[in-house]
């Protein structure tokens, strides 16, 4: 194995100083500029955007010092660009006190690092460019600690499947979500409640490039309204009575990461208005503050309800809900896959036992639980298997333990069996529904049409 090259503090002690960029349409300010500081840094210049854009092209600049007014290319429309392709430069605006909003905006939309009020004196662009160098030197090494730790670390990244228990019931959610994790994109996650939604999303999460960013959680229908926008965007200090500090919403704790949105079916009117403005422009306001925050949060959201009936009825929005369904994935009800309901009980067995002591299954115990409804799905079962586990009093956990009253199986049941009569009496439905226009039953389910057609004649339902 080759070990990447790290270089020590004396190796880079004798870098050459990092340039400073000075950015101004006037000269004379070039020429002034110059002559103060040239002998004590690094100095480049260049009298337009794209002059300044031409040196960044070709050199290693340290600090980008930019005037705002400028014809054509104004100095916070330079930034905006620098951000993206150079990010390691530090960002420093110069203008006039009459901008000073505007500057405190570029400096929350993270276009600048500072600003500098005109008129300056040297002494005070003097200290802000040594405060800028040296925070440009911190990130550039910082940088190079993340490159090597990702050369030997790799990846934190997991598989998907390595979060999520399933016998085969979640083929097509799992390949959906695995697709999902690759890229950035807004999901919504509809299942029935219990069916493990969250679980699914921490999954994507987990197998995505923010797997290193933090996984913020918002129970959407559990909090008011006025609590609701004050736990999603934050409050600043005196905005309502209590508030006596500035306070981050989950979308600035979610920074670099993904801000999950449970139960978002439940939302009112005008949070659906405040979260369509996130989504769309990628900003939020704290309440009680007047300018924008960016944030960079993926969104993922789940909810139990029907959405498409809502948007029918008008009482969820028709561009919100295509904003957040631009990735759809469902996750199944545990009665209509049957197969996870074994490996689901070993998992919770081995989660909830004491360490040593999993007590073994009685053969009557599996085919009983897969001729139950589960109306409460994943969630009903971990509960049983956990209460059977607290009130088991031997080394085998019999249907007593289980506290729950199940039909018998017939004589001849078998879990396989029922998945699969299960999935038959589903696409007879379907395709009944459709009129028998396999394309269209295929695009109900969301599957491709030569694969419903290879399972309906498999289920006798084609010939």
């Amino acid at each position: 194995m080759i070990e990447p090259e790290v270089e020590s503090a004396a190796a880079a002690s004798e870098r050459p100083p990092l340039p400073v960029l000075y950015v101004d349409d006037e000269r004379e300010n070039l020429s002034l500029f110059e002559l103060q500081f040239a002998p004590r840094f690094a100095i480049r210049t260049a009298a337009n955007g794209n002059e300044a854009l031409a040196v960044l092209a070709r050199e290693d600049i340290g600090v980008l010092l930019t005037d705002e007014r400028m014809p054509g290319m104004t100095g916070i429309d330079l930034l905006s660009r620098v951000v993206e392709r150079w990010p390691d430069t530090v960002r420093v605006i110069v203008s006039a006190y009459g901008d000073a909003q505007r500057l405190l905006l570029a400096i929350n939309r993270g276009h600048a690092h500072e600003y500098m009020l005109k008129p300056w004196t040297k002494d005070e662009l003097a200290s802000c460019l040594t405060r800028s160098l040296a925070m440009a030197a911190r990130r550039r090494m910082l940088a190079a600690s993340a490159e090597i730790a990702a050369a030997l670390e790799r990846d934190v990244r997991v598989e998907i499947g390595d979060r999520i228990v399933s016998g085969g019931g979640l083929d097509r959610t799992l390949s959906l979500a695995r697709r999902a994790a690759a890229s950035e994109a807004t999901v919504l996650i509809m299942g029935e409640t219990g069916t493990g939604k969250e679980v699914v999303a921490r999954a994507i999460h987990d197998a995505s490039a923010r797997a290193n960013g933090p996984f913020v959680r918002v129970n959407c229908g559990a909090l008011a309204e006025g609590v609701l926008e004050s736990e999603l965007f934050g409050h600043e200090a005196g905005s309502f009575t209590g508030a006596r500090r500035t306070r981050r919403g989950r979308f600035e704790l979610a920074q670099d990461g993904t801000v999950f949105l449970d139960e978002i079916g439940d939302i009112s009117p005008k949070m659906q208005v405040s979260l369509l403005r996130v989504l769309q422009e990628r900003e939020i306001e704290r309440v009680g503050g007047t300018t924008p925050i960016r944030v960079n949060a993926r969104v993922l959201a789940a909810t139990h309800r029907d959405l498409r009936a809502r948007v029918a009825a008008e009482t969820f929005r028709e561009d919100l809900f295509y904003r957040l369904n631009v990735i759809p994935l469902g996750v199944p009800p545990l009665r209509e896959r049957l197969q996870d309901i074994e490996p689901l009980v070993r998992h919770f067995i081995d989660k909830h036992a004491p360490h040593g002591r999993a007590p073994t299954l009685d053969p009557e115990v599996l085919p009983r639980l897969g001729a139950y409804s589960w109306p409460g799905n994943v969630r009903e079962l971990e509960n049983l298997v956990h209460r059977a586990l607290v009130l088991g009093s031997g080394a085998t956990l019999t249907m007593e333990d289980f506290s729950l009253t199940l039909p018998a199986p017939p004589p001849s049941y078998d879990v396989r069996a029922e998945a699969s009569n299960s999935e038959t009496a589903q696409l007879r439905n379907v395709l009944l529904s459709h009129g028998g226009n396999v394309a269209r039953a295929a695009r109900a389910l969301g599957l491709p049409r030569t694969t419903l057609l290879g399972r309906a004649r498999r289920h006798g339902l084609i010939v």
